[in-house]
């Protein structure tokens, strides 16, 4: 009974309390009663969904979307699915995005908006990634939205849709919020309808293709707060704005084609403007701003990416607070920051990446200034001196990459009590960094980077003071020494350093436990082992870069214990062993592995392997040996493998096929062997190098490869011929099929509609014969083109001047021969972020890219040159040589003005270089040699300033040698094989050779001579000479037919084919034969010479025609000697 009565008093006294407490005992009941689960009505919906959705995917992927949606359960705990109590258990949000592949332009993809109406509750719908192209409801049409009256936020962004959808989507009146971003809409804006959805408060159309801006403008958008248009390629608006009640805060007009705000009508008369961004536009020095001061609420401006030089007419609103305009052109005098300098509300200023050269001074007027980039210009003088006057306030000042040089002293800093951010380079010289002994900082800093610069002996002082450093970039500093562990341990909350392109010889990691999430000590001279526990020390590292150093021993297992870990790159280093157990089972988050140019060991990967995150695998340069192991198919992630210049040998296996993510394979220079690896067929393979192996057989002719771009079999075992769909694959750039055995008539299969993309083709050391086809043409796009040491026969094709070659007007794609990885998604959450407004280009925020170079070699200048970048973009050659073409050379060579290497050697060509070579003003490599060419060397080649090689040796070439401009250049061996050439530089006189040049009538004959002469051991008719004239003839004749016939058994006797043999053509050899019979021939010499002087003793005159043949004669004899005595 007392404790009754005790009750009671209690609640007496206490009623509020128990009310409450009744009360919430009362709502908790009723709750319960109803929500014992989604409802079944919204569950059935939600499989049908599913079901749906299903049937948009390909065979086998069915089962890997929505898991947890079965048949049993509550739907309101299924994965993308939230559901509300408030609202009595209906779902109110579904989030399906990124649920479908990509689709291809040919596919249809239409939403079933009826398969939402199970949802009357429904507020949100993300079906965002998933490439539908329009939306259907066959039974309520166009008003199908209007079923969905609670419905507030629509995410339609990255799909295919175009204008046909906005009926649907005019229905939609509850909406606020809609994304529309990366879709096929287009044309005039607002599209017809989309204006009714009164109550939108966000819409963006980002990146899609709308081009004007009409006058209806935003008069229909009443509650419109935020609208993007970037990325849309608008350029003109009739839009005033003048009648409308708009609210617009923020505009987003970033990279489209204004130019000019005359195009911009009516801006001014949006008085709520807050935030205005114009972006990557065409504005300019000229440009008239007056429209902006009526935007008295204007607090943000964003002029970066244009094409300002100055800032004159630029009128700015005093209430500005942020201002960007990085990435212009701008060079201003101290005059032209007057305009900035009066902003005295400015908070942020961005003016990075420009051409600035004059210290602003006059900002340090601006007292609320908290965030100044300077980076990336030509800034000199003064720096301590213009630190020192900047604002107390300043919390963010960025001095990279700039042109100062000299001293810069960190106590000009004094001023700067709230400094967090400090960054400082040169790009001229070292920065010699320096602080007083005595001096202690008031400001704590968060973010340090000074690259590239001297540390003075002091700066260890300063340093030890600062204790809330999260990122420190010292790279490039002449650090020496042992790795600086006591900044370390000094900084307790320190994520980032990065210490690389230092000459640090020894790695000392700290004793306790440190958070550190980002290491990079790469470019070093950092010897040794890698300490065994680092893994222990640092086990939240998320990148870790300990590449180009002299490390050595086995890598650590307890890296395995950093679970967080992202990143690893020890390439370039002495490492050796296999890889440990616990690293390749326990790091599940890593993304890239870089172990290239090692000398690791061993399998890849076991069955224990659990690199289950793995994007980019780089092995390349290493020992490895064996057969790749099943371990790697559980990266099902991995887009890039990298095994080339190993030891691994046997077929590749079948299961390398089911690969689906992999996009970039690299195996060349291994012991690889087998068919065609048929296997790896995959939708998504852009870049397969299985070169340098021994691969053999058949290309199947039913092979394709739909994104592939690069496809390198070169150096391996192939036969047969080469299917013309590799040749029509329509994302195919570089083509490497060099030094195989494909044989058979090359191109002949090829479509004749062919929309090929091809770039680079290289079929040098096959067995290709018959004629080149005229099909070759079709690959317009080809500027790389070997078709060397083959057996093609006939004339050369004149279309070739239809393909690019760099032909005038043709511009090469160079982002097109660029395989691009990026990895910049991969990045690290690190709490010292500066928040800005300003889209600070902050190296904090940089994660790890790599871009695998697409690199070709090819012959030009007689040696192999490697092309990459821009350069390859740029490169352009033709190798027909090592073939048995025949004809004339096409005039229409000479219209690829661009083209940089021309060869055409060792074939049968016949007739003479055509004038049009003039044209080939960027030509840098020219071989015509070993062919039948004749007549004059066109003078005009003297103007290729450009030619670092010329050929023309061993052709039927005739007259005077044009040395001249930059023909001088070539030194006779360009010329050698060539008897009636003369002048320099053969120093053979030209009066003597015109007498004796064959006309154009008698060269059939002379080579049907020749022929004659090879054959026959060459006689010469001595039926009118006279007895000491023969005597002389006959003993000349006897040292030529010998020195022929031992030059030739020379060749016969290391296996060379015999060359025809001419009696003036025979000089070479005869020399060999000199030098090998030094006896003989004085004696013979002498001989001679005794003759000689008889003969004109016992005459009172020779005859005229006999005298000028001894002339010539010793012409011949004396250039012969300069020849010997030159080599």
């Amino acid at each position: 009974m007392r404790t009754n009565e005790r009750r009671w008093w209690w609640v007496k006294e206490k009623k509020q309390v128990a009310f409450v407490f009744i009360t919430m005992t009362m709502m908790l009941q009723f709750q319960m009663k109803r929500c014992v689960g989604c409802l079944e009505t919204e569950r059935i919906g939600l499989l049908q969904l599913k079901s749906y959705l299903k049937n948009l995917l390909d065979a086998g992927e069915e089962d890997s979307i929505l898991k947890s949606w079965t048949r049993d359960g509550d739907c309101c705990i299924w994965e993308r699915v939230k559901c509300s109590d408030a609202n009595g258990g209906h779902v109110v949000d579904l989030s399906l995005g990124r649920l479908i592949p990509v689709a291809f332009e040919s596919e249809t993809r239409s939403l079933n908006l009826t398969l939402l109406h199970s949802f009357p509750q429904l507020q949100s719908l993300n079906l965002s990634w998933n490439w539908f192209t329009g939306l259907s409801d066959h039974v309520h049409g166009y008003k199908s939205f209007g079923r969905l009256e609670k419905l507030i936020t629509i995410d339609f962004s990255h799909n295919m849709f175009d204008n046909s959808i906005v009926p649907f989507l005019s229905a939609a009146t509850s909406l606020r919020t809609l994304y529309l971003e990366s879709n096929y809409m287009e044309g005039v804006f607002p599209p017809q309808g989309l204006a009714n959805m009164t109550n939108l408060k966000l819409l963006n159309l980002k990146d899609n293709s709308f081009s004007f801006l009409s006058g209806q403008g935003l008069a229909g958008f009443r509650e419109l707060e935020v609208l993007d248009l970037s990325f849309n390629g608008v350029n003109d608006s009739e839009a005033s704005h003048k009648d409308s009640k708009a609210k617009l805060k923020t505009l987003d007009l970033t990279c489209n084609l204004f130019s000019d705000f005359s195009q911009l009508k009516g801006l001014g008369n949006l008085q709520e403007l807050a935030v205005l961004r114009l972006r990557g536009n065409r504005f300019n020095h000229t440009l008239s701003t007056h429209a902006l001061k009526d935007l008295k609420k204007l607090q943000e401006l964003d002029f970066s990416d244009n094409q300002f030089t100055d800032l004159d007419r630029l009128v700015i609103p005093t209430s500005l607070q942020v201002l960007d305009l990085k990435r212009n052109r701008l060079s201003l005098t101290h005059e032209g920051y007057s305009g900035i300098c009066r902003l005295m509300n400015l908070r942020e200023l961005d003016l990075s990446s420009n051409a600035l050269t004059d210290i602003p001074y006059c900002l340090g007027n601006l007292t609320r200034l908290r965030t100044l980039d300077l980076s990336n210009n030509q800034l000199k003088g003064n720096l301590s001196s213009f630190v020192f006057g900047l604002p107390s306030a300043l919390e963010y000042l960025s001095l990279l990459d700039n042109s100062f040089n000299g001293s810069f002293f960190l106590s000009s800093l004094v001023n700067q009590t709230r400094l967090t951010v400090f960054k400082l380079s040169s790009i001229v010289s070292t920065i010699q960094v320096q602080t007083e002994r005595s001096w202690a900082a008031s400001f704590q800093l968060k973010i340090l980077h000074l690259s590239n610069c001297s540390l003075g002996t002091n700066m260890l002082g300063f340093l030890l003071h600062q204790r809330d450093l999260c990122f420190v970039d010292l790279s490039h500093n002449e650090l020496t020494g042992t790795f600086p562990t006591w900044l370390v341990k000094n900084n307790t909350k320190l994520q980032t350093i990065l210490l690389s392109g230092n000459s640090l010889t020894k790695l000392q990691l700290p004793s306790p436990v440190h958070g550190l999430q980002v290491l990079d000590i790469s470019s070093n001279m950092i010897s040794g082992s890698v300490q065994e526990d680092i893994g222990i020390v640092f086990p939240h590292l998320r990148y870790m870069n300990f590449s180009s150093n002299h490390f050595q021993g086995t890598i650590p297992s307890s890296i395995g214990e950093m679970r967080s870990l992202q990143v690893l790159d020890m390439s370039s280093n002495g490492l050796h062993g296999q890889l440990p157990k616990p690293f390749i089972s326990g790091c599940y988050s890593l993304k890239v592995l870089k172990l290239s140019n090692n000398q690791l060991q061993g399998g890849i990967f076991s069955n224990h392997a659990n690199l289950t995150g793995l994007v980019g695998l780089y092995l390349d340069g290493n020992n490895f040996t064996g057969s790749l192991e099943m371990g790697l198919l559980k990266s099902k992630k991995l887009t890039l493998l990298d095994i080339s210049d190993n030891m691994f040998s046997g077929m590749l296996p079948l299961w390398i096929g089911k690969m689906s993510s992999l996009s970039y394979l690299y195996m060349s220079g291994n012991q690889l062997k087998g068919p065609f690896p048929f296997q790896l067929q995959s939708r998504w393979l852009e870049v397969m190098d299985i070169s340098h192996n021994s691969f053999s057989g058949l290309i199947p002719k039913n092979v394709s490869f739909p994104s592939l771009r690069e496809l390198r079999l070169q150096n391996n075992e192939f036969t047969g011929s080469v299917p013309g769909n590799v040749f029509n694959a329509a994302a195919l750039l570089v083509l490497d099929l060099r030094n195989n055995n494909f044989s058979g008539i090359v191109l002949n299969t090829m479509d004749e509609t062919s929309t090929s993309k091809l770039r680079v083709l290289l079929l040098r050391n096959n067995s290709f014969q018959t004629h080149i086809s005229e099909k070759i043409c079709q690959l317009s796009e080809v500027g790389l083109l070997d078709l060397s040491h083959n057996r093609f026969k006939g004339a050369i094709p004149s279309c070739f001047s239809k393909m690019s070659f760099g032909a005038e007007g043709y511009e090469p794609s160079i982002t097109s021969l660029v395989a691009v990885f990026d990895l910049s998604y991969i990045t690290f959450l690190w709490n010292c972020q500066y928040a800005s407004h300003l889209n600070l280009d902050d190296s904090v925020r940089n994660g790890y890219q790599a871009k695998p170079a697409t690199i070709v070699d090819f012959l030009t200048k007689s040696r192999y040159e490697a092309y990459q970048g821009d350069i390859l973009g740029y490169m352009h050659g033709l190798d027909l040589s090592s073939n048995e073409l025949s004809g004339s050379i096409p005039d229409e060579i000479g219209d690829l003005q661009n083209i940089r290497s021309l060869n055409l050697s060792s074939n049968r060509l016949t007739g003479s270089i055509p004038d049009s070579f003039s044209k080939l003003k960027g030509l840098e490599s020219l071989d015509v040699s070993n062919n039948k060419l004749s007549g004059s060397i066109p003078p005009l080649l003297a103007d290729l300033n450009s030619l670092g090689y010329f050929d023309v040796s061993f052709n039927n070439f005739s007259g005077e040698i044009p040395f001249k401009g930059h023909l001088v250049t070539f030194d006779v061996t360009s010329y050698r094989g060539n008897v009636y050439l003369c002048g320099l530089p053969t120093n053979k006189s030209c009066n003597l050779e015109r007498v004796t040049e064959p006309s154009e009538s008698n060269r059939g004959k002379e080579e049907e001579e020749e022929e004659e002469e090879e054959e026959g051991g060459g006689v010469i008719d001595m039926t009118h000479a006279g007895p000491v004239n023969g005597f002389i003839v006959l003993i000349a004749w006897f040292i030529i037919f010998n020195a022929s016939r031992m030059a030739s058994s020379a060749n016969d006797s290391v296996g060379q084919p015999k060359e025809k043999i001419t009696i003036m053509r025979t000089y070479e050899r005869y020399w060999w034969w000199v030098k090998e019979k030094k006896q003989m021939a004085l004696v013979l010499f002498m001989i001679v010479t005794l003759m000689l002087q008889l003969q004109m003793k016992g005459c009172v005159g020779c005859l005229e025609t006999e005298r000028m043949g001894l002339l010539q004669l010793k012409s011949y004899l004396k250039n012969g000697f300069e020849v010997e005595k030159k080599a």
